[in-house]
This record gives C-alpha cells, structure tokens and sequence, in this order.
C-alpha cells in the first residue's frame, strides 16, 4: 500500500494541468510512496495529451479516461483505483507547496487522523492573494470533526465546504463506502463533506500554507451553472439524501444536530438557484417540490449566522426565504458602502 494516492479530475484545464502535475512532483517523499490519479473526464482539449507526455518523465501517474460524465464520477473513479493510506482531492487548476507532502503526512500519522484540514491561500487570476486560511491557532490537536466543522469558522473568516486542501484517509472513506453524490453538478464537495465529518472522529488542522486555489472565470463555480435547472435539482437532491442518512444512520444527538445545517443550506441554494427575473414559474416548483419532498420547513437546531436568518425567514415562508435571499445581500452591501463613505 502507498501512503497517498491523489486524485486529479480533468476537464478543460489545458493551461493548468502541468502546473498542478509539477507541483504535486515536486515534493519530499519518493515518487514510489505516492500515486497521482488523472481522471479524464471526457475532455475536449489536450489535457489528456498533457499528462501522457507527463508520464513519461514522472513513473507515478496514472490516467484513467471516462466519458464525460462530471467530476464527481471522475472523482469516484479515482477513489476506487486509489491505493494510498490518505487520499487527497487536488483541483487541476491548482497547486500545492514544493516539499509539503512529508509533513501533512507525518502529522496525520502522528494524530491518527481520518480528516486533516490543510492551510489554503485563494488567489485571483492575477496570481494576487483573495484570503488565506491557515488556521495556525487550532493546530496540534485533535477534534471531532462536528467541531472541527465550526471551529474553522469561528473567527469569522470563509472555509468553505470543500474537499479539496483536505487529507482523508482512505479506510475510513471505504469503510463506510463513501463516496460522491451523482448527478450534484454544482457544490457538490458540501454534501459530500458533511455526511464524512459527521462520524469522523479524529480531525486535525495542519496550520500551514499547503494548498494555492486559483479563482479564474469558467471555471465551474465562477460560471452560469448556479443559475441552471440542473443546478437547482441537484441542491434538492442533496438535501434529500442528507436527511435521508440524518434519518437511517445511526447517529447520537450531537451528529444529527450537526446535519441541520447543510440540510438547510442546501434547501436554501435550491430556493436562490430557482430565483431569476424569468424564473417565478421555476421558483414555485422547486418550493413545491421542496415541500412534497418533506421541506416546508427546515429544523434549525444548531444552524448559525446566515443560516439562521435565512432559515427562519424560509420556515415562515419559502416566498419569504427567497425574498430575503435577494434583499439582504443588497442591503448588507449598501450598509458597508454608507459606512465607508
């Protein structure tokens, strides 16, 4: 068994892939304790091109080819051809530091962890620096991921729901067979990440700068797909399947508590997904379909900030929830505008 396997979905990322390749070769552990996995997602581009030249200089790639199916598929593909102790989702748009792999390893041994939270820096296209997360004051310790969850956040500071900068081993991914929810095409880590961090026991943060995300336009979370029909039965999809295992795993009162929150979020991205200046008729069928599906309300019992008042405004009503939506953003933003100026 190696001691990571990392796993490469590609589509359309030409002028990125060999980037990210070099970087994850350019480490500290021999190429014969590692794998890297490129899934070829059926792109139209010369990607796959790329890491078959790529091949040749570096004996630890794999390729794999898939019609194009999406990245969840690409990445349940490289879960299932994976070897590794850990396994670590790299976006191929992006890149990690030279030299880093020897120490996120040797600290998830260390800890016993089955989820370690890697620091991440967000650059624009520009190669300038958005946010950095390193989260230095939560490390050397271990957490149950339901806290560790909301301790990435309580500085204020954005950690999304991500898989990416994160290192999950492998046997506890497999043991619980795991693995991504089909036909999510959008944010579709979130529901991933939840169902994995409410039963991991042992999380850690690692503290440092590891993984460099870069914010480019077309990619899919700058894109259109927000807004598509595709998109908004995926989020109920989610949320669906989320309450569904809320409801048939065998869970203690803090683990279901802690799946309210992206229940709801999810509820909440199918309702502001369905909104549009066209879209009423859309939007009065995915409530309906939210309400059939068992979401005329959503329990909020440990939900927090946003959520709440989001949640509470889509429990009095879904019309409600979707006016707050698109009216608080907007004020909030005219607030901060006021007091600048």
């Amino acid at each position: 068994m190696k001691h990571l396997s990392v796993i490469v979905p590609m589509y359309n990322v030409e002028p990125y892939v060999e980037r990210c390749i070099r970087s994850l070769e350019d480490q500290d552990i021999p190429r014969n304790e590692y794998e890297v996995i490129c899934i070829n997602d059926g792109s139209p581009d010369n990607s796959r091109e790329i890491v078959i030249r790529m091949q040749k200089e570096y004996d630890n790639i794999i390729l794999i080819d898939q019609e194009n199916k999406g990245v969840s598929k690409a990445r349940n593909n490289g879960i299932d051809k994976a070897c590794g102790k850990y396994l670590l989702f790299i976006d191929p748009d992006d890149y990690v530091d030279a030299d880093s792999f020897g120490r996120i390893l040797e600290s998830a041994d260390k800890h016993g962890a089955q989820v370690s939270f890697l620091g991440f820096t967000i650059l624009n296209q520009d190669g300038s620096i958005r946010n950095r997360v390193l989260n230095e004051k939560l490390a050397s310790q271990v957490y149950p991921a339901t806290e560790a969850y909301f301790l990435a956040r309580g500085d204020g500071r954005t950690d999304p729901d991500r898989m990416w900068a994160v290192l999950f081993k492998r046997e506890f991914l497999n043991d619980l067979n795991f693995r991504y929810l089909p036909d999510v095409p959008y944010l579709e880590d979130g529901e991933f990440i939840a169902r994995i961090l409410c039963l991991a026991e042992y999380c850690i943060f690692d503290g440092r700068s590891f993984y460099q995300r870069t914010m480019r336009p077309g990619s899919a979370t700058n894109s259109k797909l927000f807004y598509s029909n595709k998109a908004t039965k995926g989020f109920l999809l989610a949320a669906s399947n989320l309450k569904s295992f809320q409801e048939e795993q065998v869970l203690n009162e803090e683990q279901r508590i802690f799946l309210n929150q992206p229940i709801a979020k999810f509820v909440l991205l199918a309702v502001g997904s369905a909104i549009g200046w066209r879209s009423f008729k859309r939007l009065r069928a995915t409530i309906k379909n939210l309400k059939t599906s068992g979401f005329k309300r959503v329990n909020l019992k440990g939900c927090y900030r946003i959520y709440l008042f989001y949640g509470r405004a889509y429990n009095l009503s879904p019309y409600l929830g979707a006016m707050a939506l698109i009216l608080y953003p907007r004020i909030t933003r005219l607030y901060y505008i006021l007091r600048r100026g």
